[in-house]
């Protein structure tokens, strides 16, 4: 049998179809490699993802293979909508590209009332594809898309948007420069300098037993899409880039920050996190173009595990969020919790959120221990925000403290963040704006703060309050809203 080299392999896969290359490579060994953006390795491929995007960039709005169109495979720009910009671009009469444009744009899943499993598999298949486009572009078989290691606990990297999309005008890099970024994204500064806690901490995501939500407890996949996803957009972009749906996608930083988003997805899974293999949203297909811009039809089901997809990362991150410290024990040891139904014990009224501090009491319910802890101690305690609501984007994280009323706002009392990314009215295309919004929630594990509120309080326990503080300026006019706020056990 005549043997095959690795680089005549990779050349070989980057010139086929998807669809041929996932049967071959569900049977080969992994031929590609998304490297850390600040390896040489990484740079090199920065390099290559360069020169794409200048290229993308002055082909027709037609072309299924320009920056524009691959932007609004995600969403279309705010500024318009989307049978408008169809007209635009193609006028009334028939065409394969229009009806091309008409069912691949807006599909970006999970944000606009889709099924919320949809997030990671959807953004999956949409990096591959453009993988699979930039390679074409440029000529350059081996390229693998980099990402954006925010995550790490190096502190010159943790956070800090990578030089080569700050470098306005340079000839090699200038294509990934936008200026519509926060000014600690562009400054180079840490992105979450001045804001409490720390936004970049993943540890509650990457520990979660579960895929999907239950109930009202977040699942891994909701947990990073609501989490350190849509935190690095809040924090990154303004409403007319990052931070908003809409133009998310025409930021390159956008690509090399769900490449990371897909390693920590990876990274649960070889901590020993299981995906569904069942239920009717894994055979939901949705259309995307190859890398020649021709359709093709991509089934969310088969993009599930990245070893079939025949591509890994050089490094992976454990259950506690540091590199390199995989333990399968700390998702096995609460599997338990995954199949358990959460019961609710206490509900708060909705809340509008302002440029102040805002608060609002939980109510216990009768028969309820005022710890708000189960006095069985096998069940956690999870504080819930959902039915989150905004008119624009506010541009800030939310920051929630939980104590005893009047007990102030303390580190040791803070819960975590909450933001509007995905909460904001807008026209998803083909819905009423109020039918247009994702699910948006948020689930957080009190326990250990219900735990040291209770040791501190003696013989007189109070009722509990929730704050909500902006971390900076909100934008006037966005008016968030918070719909509901409870305690439940899980």
């Amino acid at each position: 049998m005549q043997s095959i080299s690795r680089r005549n392999f990779v050349r070989g896969v980057a010139a086929a179809p998807l669809g041929l290359w996932l049967a071959h490579t569900a049977r080969a060994a992994t031929p590609y490699t998304r490297y850390d953006i600040a390896t040489p390795q990484g740079q090199e491929m920065l390099r290559i993802f360069a020169s794409a995007v200048r290229t993308m960039r002055t082909r027709s709005e037609r072309s299924a293979t320009s920056w524009r169109w691959q932007w609004y495979t995600h969403f279309v720009s705010g500024s318009t909508t989307k049978a408008a910009e169809i007209s635009r671009i193609f006028g009334s009469t028939a065409g394969t590209q229009r009806t091309l444009a008409i069912d691949m744009w807006n599909t970006c899943q999970s944000h606009a009332g889709q099924d919320p499993n949809h997030f990671l598999p959807w953004h999956r298949i949409y990096i591959g594809y453009l993988e699979h486009i930039v390679r074409e572009v440029t000529g350059r078989p081996e390229f693998t898309l980099p990402y954006w290691n925010y995550t790490s606990h190096d502190p010159a990297k943790r956070g800090v948007v990578p030089a080569q999309f700050r470098m306005s005008g340079d000839a090699t890099f200038g294509p990934l420069y936008r200026s519509e970024r926060t000014g600690l994204a562009n400054a180079g500064e840490p992105i979450q300098s001045g804001q409490p806690g720390d936004p970049m901490d993943i540890a509650m995501a990457m520990a979660k037993p579960g895929y999907s939500s239950i109930g009202d407890v977040q699942g891994f996949c909701r947990a990073v899409d609501s989490g350190i996803h849509g935190r690095i957009h809040v924090l990154v972009g303004t409403s007319r880039n990052m931070g908003q749906i809409s133009y998310a996608a025409q930021d390159p930083l956008f690509w090399v920050h769900h490449a990371n988003i897909d390693r920590l997805w990876a990274s649960w899974n070889i901590n020993g996190g299981v995906n569904p293999v069942s239920g009717s949203w894994l055979d939901r297909s949705f259309v995307f173009a190859d890398r020649r811009g021709v359709r093709v039809r991509a089934r969310l089901g088969n993009f599930m595990d990245t070893g079939s997809l025949g591509y890994g990362y050089d490094r992976y991150v454990g259950p506690d969020g540091h590199e390199d410290t995989f333990s399968t024990a700390a998702m096995t040891a609460s599997t338990a919790q995954v199949g358990r139904v959460p019961e609710r014990i206490a509900t708060a009224r909705a809340v509008e959120l302002a440029a102040h501090p805002v608060r609002t009491e939980l109510a216990l319910e009768p028969g309820r221990p005022a710890t708000a802890l189960d006095p069985s101690g096998q069940r956690r305690t999870h504080l819930v925000v959902k039915d989150l609501h905004a008119w624009a984007q506010p541009e800030v994280l939310y920051h929630l403290y939980l104590a005893p009323r009047g007990g102030g706002m303390g580190p040791a009392l803070y819960v975590g963040s909450i933001h509007f990314f995905d909460a904001q009215f807008h026209d998803h295309g083909n819905s009423a704006l109020d039918q247009a919004l994702g699910e948006n929630f948020y689930s957080f594990d009190v326990t250990s703060l219900l735990q040291r509120i209770a040791a501190g309080r003696g013989a007189r326990p109070g009722p509990l309050e929730l704050t909500v503080v902006p971390g900076g300026r909100p934008t006037p006019g966005a008016k968030p809203l918070v719909g509901a706020v409870r305690m439940v056990w899980q």
